[in-house]
């Protein structure tokens, strides 16, 4: 069933109706001149009615990458018709709105917005994964009495939105064309979202992993581009980002696999905005970067845990949304880390613990004990069997990759009446047969936030997602879910483990075994250095 809207800037706009909602899909907000170009700004449509009914195409990346996302969470959903991925026509994004009370969009209803950015690794992912339809938790919001709107987004991945080199600055091509695109898609939003039903002044930005990254670094912008903030699986100290160095050198191997090393640099770059779609992720050699990259711009410099964890101001870390985001929550999930599994370490079988012993050393040369500390805390040892061995490397990063990072951004939040900080802690155990079930794993929070598996889980787990849905609409309504981290405490929310009877809980403490974590890697970073430590893991997961 279709619906219109007449907006006062776009025209009329031809969307659907599901489940209770209007939904305006594949909406362009940025046009590009060519593949490595700036996005600029769409504006305005062309006149008559433009079909909003259909999602856009995607950015370029592996075709069938949702599939993967469906393993990771060891359950799928049925596909949308999307159309074949583009360089040129995929930055747009969808919009969720409430009906009103007259079956219409009330365009003066100045809802609160969230604006998801999905995860992926900056490598895949896209607006139109079912797992993110916004529709669900809108429905919900308007059962709740506190409607929202929501707004999923594509931007650049892989070559085209991480790629760079000094030749292509020359050339006018800035690097982190995707962190640049969700910026421009943020102002898109504020621009235009009144003519939805929203308020420009209520936007919450919202990402899971590389997602969840990459909000946490629009704190790094001097331009306010939302007034809360949720990231879950991943923040800033995810992962370093590319010294310009790291970036050069993935470039010239990129160049090479194109046979293109002979050109000029005006040759190399032509050659370069002509190859085949196609081309642009599947003849890139497997393991070259395509990652954000110091810019002194969108990527300041490098974080680390003592910037983050620190209320003072680090001239080389620079996080003005510090004081003009209103609220910043983080949620991480007992196992974040078993997607590594999947994206690496099964390939460091067999030995995979005698592999692991030998790097920690290399890394923790300079801090034997801790290494020793981290071995004999994680259970680790030279004749550690593979699956024994892997699932506590897993455990180990999970709590240095993820829960330490979650820490640290509670204790560096300014925590005031103005700048709030919320915790949470995501235990619930994958229910369905796979790999990993019964662990709290990677994605698997947000399969849940936004109730689009509610079929499919058991009744314990639909009152739990429930429940964290029902947070999430009221910290977009501005509200305080639960109470902030203050005064050093940081305490928190936990979700799960359901099959233990816990659906929900707020524990004041928030100390590591009040919330199913332990503090096994707190102690290690006390005794080396948390960066140290979180390098150590790094190492292992990138060189060895």
């Amino acid at each position: 069933m279709s619906a219109t809207l007449k907006h006062p800037n776009l025209g009329e706009l031809k969307g659907n109706v599901e489940n209770g909602t209007i939904q305006f899909l594949g909406l362009k907000y940025a046009k590009l001149q060519d593949r490595f170009a700036a996005a600029e700004i769409v504006h305005k449509y062309d006149s008559g009615v433009t079909d909003a009914s259909k999602y856009g195409p995607p950015p370029v990346s592996p075709v069938g990458a949702v599939n993967r996302e469906f393993e990771f969470i060891q359950h799928s959903l049925p596909l949308p018709d999307v159309p074949a991925h583009s360089d040129l026509e995929g930055l747009n994004l969808n919009i969720t709105v409430p009906v009103g009370q007259n079956g219409d969009i009330d365009a003066g209803a100045k809802l609160p917005v969230y604006v998801f950015v999905h995860g992926g690794g900056f490598a895949v992912g896209s607006s139109w994964y079912p797992q993110y339809n916004p529709a669900s938790i809108v429905k919900l919001s308007v059962e709740k009495g506190k409607p929202i709107i929501g707004v999923t987004i594509n931007y650049r991945l892989g070559v085209t939105g991480f790629m760079t080199s000094g030749e292509l600055r020359n050339a006018g091509y800035k690097a982190n064309n995707g962190y640049r695109d969700q910026q421009t898609a943020m102002r898109w939003i504020k621009k235009f979202i009144g003519g939805f039903g929203g308020n420009a002044n209520e936007i919450t930005a919202v990402g899971e992993s590389a997602g969840g990254l990459s909000v946490t670094m629009f704190l790094c912008s001097k331009e306010p581009l939302m007034k809360r903030c949720l990231s879950t699986g991943g923040a800033t100290l995810l992962f370093k980002p590319l010294p310009l160095a790291a970036a050069e050198s993935a470039y010239q191997k990129v160049v090479e696999a194109f046979g293109l090393a002979d050109k000029s640099p005006e040759d190399r770059i032509a050659a370069l905005l002509k190859l085949p779609v196609d081309d642009l992720w599947q003849k890139v050699p497997m393991g070259v970067p395509m990652l954000p990259t110091v810019d002194g711009d969108t990527v300041p410099g490098i974080p680390d845990f003592l910037t983050v964890s620190s209320q003072e101001d680090n001239a080389g870390f620079l996080m003005p949304g510090r004081k003009w985001c209103s609220a910043l929550m983080i949620g991480e999930s007992k196992l974040d880390a078993n997607i590594l599994a999947y994206m690496g370490l099964d390939g460091r079988k067999p030995n995979v613990a005698q592999k692991f012993i030998v790097s920690i050393n290399k890394t923790l040369s300079s801090h034997p004990a801790a290494a020793a500390e981290l071995f004999s805390s994680y259970n680790i040892t030279p004749s550690t069997p593979d699956e024994e061995a892997l699932l506590s490397i897993l455990r180990f990063s999970s709590e240095i990759s993820f829960y330490a990072p979650a820490r640290a951004f509670a204790q560096g939040w300014p925590n005031t009446e103005d700048n709030k900080f919320f915790l949470y802690h995501f235990n619930e155990g994958i229910p369905w047969p796979g790999r990993f079930q019964g662990e709290a794993g990677h994605i698997l929070d947000v399969s849940y936030l936004f109730q689009n598996y509610n079929e499919h889980l058991p009744e314990e787990g639909k009152k739990l997602a429930r429940q964290y849905a029902e947070d999430f609409i009221n910290f977009v309504n501005g509200e305080d879910p639960w109470p902030p981290v203050q005064n050093g405490k940081l305490r928190a929310r936990v979700y799960g483990p359901s099959t233990e009877g816990v659906i929900a809980k707020y524990v004041e403490s928030g100390k590591p075994e009040d919330v199913g974590r332990t503090d096994r890697a707190m102690k290690l970073g006390e005794m080396a250095g948390f960066d140290n430590i979180l390098e150590a893991f790094q190492n292992f997961l990138q060189r060895y």
